[in-house]
């Protein structure tokens, strides 16, 4: 498979990632991960670094597994993740997606995001931004996040953040 390839199922992906997450299509955006997926947003150390290791420093989200992500959905659809209702309104926004290293059944990206996010409760509205890395394998016919690296460049947010908002 070619660079040009890979960079085109991680683009096609991405989108499906964005729109699932504004249409709030947990099941369809659930699908897009593997099984063992990890989910990892680190925090920024000091001005200039972020934590390396989501064992043993803090991370604004950690999850090593994808029932972790689907435990949080179940609540969000219970209702009673009270911080959360009603859910913002979001846009997500993904662009210079490169894949840059491209293997039989795994592909490894970059990408840029920015997610538009509007507070109904407060009628405020902020954005986040910033870059991910995925590891993208495939399992049968489809491709999967195996891994997904959230670096978050504005983590002083007037809100708290969850997955449906990166």
């Amino acid at each position: 498979m070619s660079d040009l390839e890979a960079t085109q199922i991680a683009t096609t992906l991405l989108n499906h990632h964005c729109s699932f997450l504004d249409d709030r299509a947990w099941d369809e955006w659930l699908a897009l991960y593997h099984t063992d997926a990890v989910y990892w947003v680190p925090a920024w150390r000091d001005e200039t670094s972020e934590t390396t290791d989501p064992n043993c420093e803090i991370s604004q989200i950690y999850h090593a597994h994808k029932s972790a992500l689907e435990e949080r959905v179940a609540r969000i659809r219970s209702g009673k993740s009270v911080t959360a209702m009603p859910l913002p309104r979001t846009t997500h926004f993904t662009t210079n997606v490169v894949a840059h290293r491209v293997m039989p059944n795994e592909i490894e990206v970059r990408a840029n995001w920015m997610v538009q996010v509007y507070q109904a409760r407060t009628t405020k509205q902020y954005v986040n931004f910033g870059h991910c890395e995925l590891t993208l394998t495939q399992a049968n016919d489809a491709w999967l996040i195996a891994k997904i690296i959230i670096h978050l460049k504005n983590d002083l947010i007037p809100a708290l953040i969850d997955f449906y908002t990166l």
